[in-house]
């Protein structure tokens, strides 16, 4: 690693903040909105930690909602996820770099660009800072793993264990591939005694942090009347795969890279090819045994990692195979227009932007305005647009009260009015969003015809 290689990385981090500040823009979407109710209504940080017994309270993020207040702009709500985001671009390419200078370039770029990783990185929710936190702990595990004669990082996983844990729940998931991975590892080059005694004591602290914390939010949520969940499906195959297709265009198609170079893994032994293997099965494992809401993308996002870095690691050594230099480049290419075409959508789009209805509305009634809603749940996003637009916006209980706008938000590709009455009122569309993504709302605002 020379000066110039490490400069290719800062110049793909200080890219990769470009994009998810560029991608942070618009108003919040529902999850997003939720948050920032919740961080509000509690009021101060022992009721984020203890008050909010719901999956949409990601603490981390929670914390900080309720730091900046609801009436920040929407890219300082997302300025923890822009910044965590960002910060996982060189600690890839630190991880990738033990292997030489094109695989740590290749990091950086494969970090800066995937969809996934952009969509994530520029919302406010804890999907961000749970996956800086678990490449830390891969990076802390792959530095000791290559020489572990020296002393177990075992705090230094801890501590990221404590933080991604934290930020989303699903670093549990993380921890369990980590974990999987260290001990195969140390299994197959020291034998099962040694190794299985060398994950128990670098691991072990990690644990207790996990259970513990685990245990911290069961009793809260005892005491608080229960766990809520926001959405809970039974698992549907044909959901499942659309969560793969997801999953496969969110990491920029680099998944495919596991079947086209198959014949160039073969002589092959390298660690990260090993926690890819052992990521990848874990949307399998979710299949199998029929978990609820295995249709729901998000819920892998501890694969991305993995295998994005399998993929930088691994295309460096499949160009020095003339068999397989011409898949290396078609894989390589494949990932640039994918995420090219993928990211400058979501940069467009702005996850359908709920902050253009109170826009809207801000332009047609300067004054304020009564909106009516479709559903209680869409309360959260109009009031947060209004709060951080500074707009005087009341929200009636019914359309049939005396309100001139309605509001209606969907699921999915549910469908819209075709003509839009409530209450023996007729309404015209005013204004509009739609994602392209990952995340976002389908919404409609609609004005009553006088």
């Amino acid at each position: 690693m020379t000066r110039g290689h490490w400069g290719w990385i800062a110049g793909m981090t200080l890219a990769g903040l470009l994009l998810r500040c560029l991608a942070a823009r618009g108003g919040l979407w529902l999850d997003e909105a939720w948050s920032a109710v919740f961080a509000q209504e509690v009021a101060t940080p022992a009721g984020v930690l203890f008050a909010i017994n719901h999956d949409n309270n990601h603490h981390l993020n929670t914390l900080w909602l309720q730091l900046v207040g609801p009436d920040a702009p929407p890219m300082i709500q997302r300025a923890l996820s822009i910044v965590s985001g960002t910060a996982t671009i060189p600690v890839a390419a630190v991880v990738a770099a033990r292997r030489g200078p094109a695989p740590a370039i290749l990091a950086a770029i494969a970090f800066s660009l995937a969809p996934f990783l952009l969509t994530y990185g520029a919302e406010a929710r804890g999907y961000a800072p749970m996956l800086f936190a678990l490449v830390c702990a891969i990076a802390i595990a792959d530095h000791w793993l290559g020489d572990p004669a020296t002393r177990k990082p075992a705090t230094a996983l801890a501590i990221a264990a404590l933080v991604g844990c934290l930020a989303q729940a699903t670093m549990l998931f993380g921890l369990s591939i980590l974990a999987l991975w260290v001990a195969a590892e140390r299994v197959r080059r020291s034998g099962w005694r040694r190794g299985l005694t060398d994950t128990v004591a670098l691991l072990a602290p990690a644990a207790m942090v996990a259970v513990l914390l685990v245990a911290l939010g069961w009793w809260a949520a005892t005491a608080g009347g229960g766990f809520h969940i926001g959405n809970r499906e039974p698992h549907d195959w044909a959901k499942w795969l659309t969560a793969m297709a997801q999953l496969v265009d969110g990491m920029a198609g680099p998944v495919i890279v596991l079947f086209l170079l198959v014949p160039a893994l073969w002589n092959i032994r390298e660690r990260l090819t090993l926690l890819a293997a052992i990521a990848c099965a874990l949307p399998l494992l979710f299949a199998a045994l029929a978990m609820p809401n295995s249709g729901a993308a998000r819920y892998y996002a501890v694969v991305v990692p993995p295998v994005l870095l399998f993929v930088a690691t691994t295309l460096p050594l499949a160009w020095q195979r003339p068999r397989a230099r011409f898949v290396a480049s078609a894989v390589a290419v494949v990932f640039v227009v994918n995420a090219a075409i993928h990211d400058s959508a979501l940069i467009r789009n702005r996850r359908g932007d709920p902050g253009r209805a109170v826009a809207t509305l801000a332009r047609i009634s300067p004054r304020g305005a009564v909106v009516s809603l479709d559903y209680a749940r869409s309360s959260a996003i109009l009031t947060a647009a209004a709060q951080s637009q500074h707009y005087p916006l009341t929200l009636a209980e019914t359309p049939c009260l005396p309100a001139r706008f309605h509001f209606v938000e969907r699921d999915g590709d549910a469908a819209f009015p075709a003509e839009p009455r409530w209450c023996g009122r007729a309404y015209r569309e005013v204004a509009r969003g739609d994602p392209a993504g990952l995340s976002g709302t389908h919404w409609r605002l609609y004005a009553a015809l006088r």
